[in-house]
């Protein structure tokens, strides 16, 4: 009888140290976890505070190619005829398209994307039902425009 009060004790010791160590070994595998989760937020945070950056820097581009695909090089060389060549709707819709992009990658580079959304969270404080009906036809056209 003595043995099996022994051996129960050497169980129930046993299985106090099973989950000593499972309790240590859940802990330990929770905070890589953590870890691993800050790590990856602040990945997406350095990603997103580059986004503004290389989207001006690809407009810059987008409008660059516009503006040299408006100007034929040899319409440049024939000398009158490039001054016909930028005359044409085509020419002038690239121009007008290439100072689009050119202001917007400006204005992505200048933005001060806090100062903005705290504006939207106080237009939205002071007047939610307009706020919501925009964003309601914002939504709309947005739905419409993809859909075409």
């Amino acid at each position: 009888m003595e043995a099996n009060t022994q051996g129960g004790l050497s169980s129930h010791s046993d299985f106090s140290a099973e989950s000593s160590t499972g309790a240590h070994s859940a802990q330990d595998t929770a905070s890589s976890l953590s870890d691993k989760a800050q790590d990856a937020l602040a990945t997406v945070k350095e990603k997103a505070s580059n986004l503004p950056g290389m989207l001006a820097d690809r407009l810059e581009s987008g409008a660059e190619k516009l503006r040299s695909s408006a100007t034929p090089s040899g319409a440049m060389a024939g000398g009158g005829s490039a001054a016909l060549a930028n005359d044409t709707p085509v020419s002038q819709a690239k121009d007008t398209l290439a100072k689009g992009m050119q202001s917007s990658a400006d204005w992505l580079r200048d933005a001060n994307f806090d100062k903005i959304r705290d504006g939207i969270e106080q237009e939205v404080k002071e007047r939610p039902t307009r706020s919501l009906l925009i964003a309601l036809g914002v939504g709309y056209l947005l739905g419409k425009a993809i859909r075409s």
